[in-house]
């Protein structure tokens, strides 16, 4: 289990991994962790760019003028996984340790899915 005062600033547990008894490719927990402030950051010019999408199409614009706010909506979802938020190895005493990346890594599959 991740220990939620040793996670920095605005850092959640969004999901946990146990690895299974008897062993497998992976033997510490993973911790899937997001980022508070980037996801509030990043939901507003997602949201807003959805909305202008439907607009336009309601009021049948050409569809090249679709393109800027989906644009917009895709570069405000990006940055909600940036920054900190990735998938790490949980220590023993419950912090986060090494960051495996933004992927799911390989043998997350093997492991038991677990509370945060």
């Amino acid at each position: 289990m991740v220990d939620k005062s040793k996670l920095q600033g605005d850092l959640w547990v969004r999901m946990m991994w146990a690895p299974k008894e008897g062993g497998g490719i992976q033997d510490r927990p993973i911790a899937l962790v997001g980022d508070r402030r980037r996801w509030r950051m990043g939901l507003i010019p997602t949201i807003l760019g959805f909305l202008v999408v439907i607009a336009l199409a309601v009021i049948r614009a050409p569809l090249l003028l679709l393109i800027l706010p989906m644009a917009i909506s895709v570069a405000g979802a990006r940055y909600t996984t940036g920054g900190q938020a990735g998938y790490y190895e949980v220590r023993e005493d419950g912090s986060l340790g090494d960051f495996l990346g933004r992927r799911t890594p390989l043998g997350l599959s093997e492991m038991r899915r677990t509370k945060p």
